[in-house]
């Protein structure tokens, strides 16, 4: 540890500036969530859906008087079911499959992908566990260096793309897809008072992430990695210093952003295909945005 370093602890110490700063909060927040997905050769998807997420958050807690603290952040989203296109591709010529209905045997020859509508839906559960240390603490702020990990299980539903699409082969009844992945990295955040009452503050982290995808369609246990990143700033106003209230001292309210990304590498997979089963790759790719408003109490 570096003199300045020490010197700041020791300066927190004495001016009480690391007591420790507990804050709860419940946020609402509503945003998009972006999908990007593909069975290849014979699916692909990409679009947005609105979703409303709910958030039970500890952005930073020092533990006892020291520059150790944690933080923590649950997330619950859901969409409605909304109708979106999705792209079928016909079949690549030189698969060996038995061609069913003259309709099939056009899509073969022209090769082409054919657009139908879907029902759509996502939901899920976004969870970020943290410790780290401040490595610079005043009584205006802090900078803090960490580790992350957690875990996501997006569920996405898609159904009724067949009947719609009218085609011979049973490609796709339903394509639902759940990811369940463990995710590890580091993580920095920090906080100014910018005046008595308002306090901005943000956080971001990058981590690798790993686990299994199981696919109505394609099977279950496929393994999956990949990457996963996460930007939240927020803005926390106290109504006590702000209102001359001093009954809420330890209240607060917040507005603030974030933005979660997945990204997952390519996974092979086998889809069957009457008594065939045709190798390909699954890739997706998510991203989460919402902007919130919270309430929160400082014990």
């Amino acid at each position: 540890m570096d003199v300045l370093t020490r010197s700041v602890i020791l300066a927190c110490f004495t001016s009480g500036c690391i007591a420790p700063a507990h804050a709860l909060e419940l946020r609402y927040g509503s945003g998009d969530f972006d999908m990007g997905a593909a069975a290849k050769p014979f699916i692909s998807m990409d679009t947005s859906l609105e979703v409303d997420t709910w958030t039970l958050a500890e952005p930073h807690r020092n533990i006892n008087a020291s520059p150790l603290y944690y933080q923590f952040r649950a997330d619950y989203f859901d969409s409605d079911t909304v109708n979106q296109m999705t792209d079928l591709a016909s079949l690549p010529l030189t698969s060996n499959l038995p061609v069913i209905g003259s309709s099939v045997t056009d899509l073969i020859a022209d090769n082409t992908a054919i657009p139908v509508p879907a029902d759509y839906r996502i939901h899920g559960v976004n969870l970020d566990v943290g410790v780290g240390y401040d490595v610079l603490k005043t009584a205006r702020g802090h900078v803090g260096v960490g580790v992350n990990t957690g875990v996501s299980t997006p569920f996405m539903k898609v159904r009724n793309a067949l009947p719609a699409a009218n085609l011979a082969l049973k490609m796709l009844d339903t394509f639902d897809t759940e990811i369940t992945t463990y995710k590890a990295g580091i993580a920095v955040q920090g906080s100014y008072q910018a005046t008595p009452w308002l306090k901005v503050a943000g956080n971001a982290s990058l981590n690798h992430q790993t686990g299994e995808m199981d696919n109505g369609w394609v099977g279950s246990g496929i393994d999956m990695d990949g990457t996963y990143r996460t930007l939240e700033v927020e803005a926390k106003l106290k109504p006590a210093k702000l209102l001359n209230q001093p009954q809420l001292k330890n209240a607060f309210v917040s507005i603030g952003h974030s933005r979660s990304d997945w990204d997952y590498d390519s996974a092979a997979i086998n889809t069957p295909i009457g008594s065939a089963s045709i190798p390909g790759m699954f890739d997706a790719d998510f991203a989460h945005d919402s902007t919130w408003i919270g309430a929160g109490y400082d014990f």
